[in-house]
């Protein structure tokens, strides 16, 4: 009987250590390994400057994206896409895994319309004529000219068309260019009877002003920034006026244009010159004016108007000023544009 105890206790503890197991929550580990998505392509230029290709080199997805920044979209692995115009575009690739997760790439392709179409104007030998041509880096299916050195402006379909313009005149036109795919490039310039001229004043330009005011609404920025509806104030400023220019290399200025402002044409600026230098310490005089009008005057009367000057002997220079020493009567200055043209 005594021999029964042991493996009878033994039994009972046994069947109760598997009650305990039984109220005890089962425990089970996930050993899956998610594997995300991985976005990756080339991009490759096709058989003109709207053209692209994409080399898809992603990994481990089950479905993609691509999206070209000009509301396309495609699900092909390895896509070709044409831009229909000039313009910056980001291509954004998303690749999607099986469970959801999404990776994704973004380039961006800038189309800039100076780069693609290339326009000349060079005088033909008869006085004040120029013959203008455009070279595309695509095939073109139609253009058309439109100048506005009359009016209404003259149309043309040609490829080089020709046109005479008066003496000193400085002039505005367009071109439209459609390629064989549909792309358009539009472009606007202007010219002289001596050729094109490219307006270089622009806002990241080096810009300094022997006189400022702390009103950002009418302060020296504002003969920069390519806008005639604004304009720099300087109330009761002393003469010489100096504002300045600073490119990255040396510049050939034949044109420059000088702008009124709103008010009255006594603060137009009057006497002034233009200066070049190299060194910021050695000045020439590349052009000088004393008005006998105004600008008001030579802008037909009206406000917030350009007007335009030539230069008679460009030379490149990396510094330009407009140094002003009288303006047309007022103890006031203002106006609303300088701009220099190559």
């Amino acid at each position: 009987m005594k021999k029964l105890v042991k493996p009878l206790v033994l039994l009972l503890f046994a069947g109760a250590l598997a009650s305990c197991e039984k109220d005890q929550p089962v425990h089970i580990e996930d050993t899956a390994t998610i594997v995300n998505p991985f976005a990756s392509y080339d991009v490759i230029k096709g058989d003109d400057a709207f053209s692209f290709e994409f080399k898809n080199n992603s990994k481990n997805y089950s479905k993609l994206e691509w999206r070209f920044g000009d509301d396309s979209l495609s699900t092909t692995e390895n896509p070709k896409h044409v831009y229909l115009s000039t313009g910056k575009f980001q291509v954004d690739l998303k690749t999607f895994s099986a469970d959801g997760a999404v990776t994704r790439k973004l380039t961006d392709i800038n189309i800039i319309p100076d780069s693609v179409a290339k326009i000349t104007a060079v005088k033909t030998g008869v006085a004040n004529q120029v013959k203008f041509n455009v070279n595309v880096k695509a095939t073109i299916q139609s253009i058309e000219w439109i100048f506005n050195d009359v009016s209404p402006a003259v149309k043309s379909m040609e490829l080089s068309p020709i046109r005479t313009y008066n003496a000193g005149s400085f002039n505005s036109f367009s071109v439209k260019i459609v390629t064989v795919k549909g792309s358009i490039i539009n472009l606007s310039k202007f010219v002289t009877p001596e050729g094109l001229a490219e307006n270089i004043t622009q806002s990241n330009i080096g810009f300094t002003a022997s006189r400022d005011n702390g009103n950002t609404n009418e302060n020296a920025a504002k003969l920069v920034d390519n806008n005639v509806e604004t304009k720099i104030y300087l109330g009761g400023p002393p003469f010489p006026l100096i504002f300045q220019f600073k490119f990255g290399s040396a510049q050939k200025v034949k044109i420059y244009a000088i702008g009124n402002a709103n008010d009255t044409e006594t603060r137009d600026p009057k006497v002034w010159t233009i200066e070049g230098s190299n060194d910021e310490t050695n000045w020439t005089i590349v052009d000088s004016r004393a008005l006998t009008t105004t600008l008001y005057a030579l802008a037909g009367n009206k406000y917030k108007q350009l007007a335009y000057f030539t230069i008679a002997d460009p030379k490149p220079f990396i510094f330009y000023r407009w140094r002003i020493t009288a303006n047309n009567g007022s103890s006031n200055f203002q106006a609303s544009e300088i701009r220099l043209f190559r």
